[in-house]
């Protein structure tokens, strides 16, 4: 007789549906902040996003204290703020990832495959263009194109550090303040850095990445203050 397994209870299934919302209210709670779409010092009221997002009170004030964990969010006065980064701040996240998109850049170089080049390749028409129409697009696709290169180095743990630090970047709020002469110079860093990845050249391509990273601070340091 085969002995048949016991099925999960109820409390675990609820435990795990749990989870999910807490990690999905949490997600969308950081990519907003991210994103500027919640801006610095804006009030994050529990009681309003639990509404918004149709979850209890339960998983948003857990994604709170996740977010504080993240250094996104501050409590103030009893209750909490979107942070709002000063320059010093915003360089250090800046110089973190300047090393660690270089290194995934150098690496994705000499690992890249056929078919990760092909892939890396599809992104040069969308991440060239120098015209000011193009930038919108550009910022709802710049993690995505700089996640595809980072994954073809191989190392899955490098990609979780650069997503951990990318908590100040470039977004549409960004893209608004770029010159059409910094556009230029974005686009051309972008070509570049394909052709360098999908030529093997490890060199290049990591001195690239980071001159890119280190220009885009630039403009923001610039910009913002």
């Amino acid at each position: 007789m085969t002995e048949q397994q016991p099925e999960a209870s109820s409390g675990s299934v609820g435990k795990a549906s749990a989870r999910r919302r807490s990690e999905e209210v949490y997600r969308i709670l950081r990519q907003e902040i991210v994103d500027g779409v919640l801006r610095p010092n804006a009030p994050l009221v529990e009681d309003e996003i639990a509404a918004r997002l149709g979850v209890s009170r339960t998983p948003v004030r857990e994604s709170m204290q996740r977010l504080m964990a993240d250094g996104l969010i501050r409590s103030q006065r009893r209750r909490w703020v979107v942070h709002e980064y000063t320059p010093q701040e915003i360089r250090h996240l800046y110089e973190v990832r300047a090393g660690l998109e270089a290194h995934a850049a150098r690496l994705a170089a000499l690992r890249t495959t056929a078919e990760e080049r092909a892939e890396i390749t599809r992104w040069r028409e969308r991440m060239t263009s120098p015209t000011v129409d193009s930038l919108c697009d550009r910022a709802s696709s710049n993690d995505a194109f700089h996640d595809t290169i980072t994954a073809a180095s191989g190392n899955p743990r490098l990609l979780e550090m650069i997503h951990a630090n990318r908590l100040f970047h470039f977004n549409k709020r960004i893209a608004a303040l770029y010159s059409p002469e910094e556009i230029a110079v974005t686009s051309r860093q972008h070509g570049d850095l394909i052709t360098a990845v999908c030529d093997g050249d490890a060199d290049r391509a990591g001195e690239t990445a980071r001159e890119h990273t280190e220009y885009s601070l630039e403009i923001i340091l610039k910009r913002l203050f």
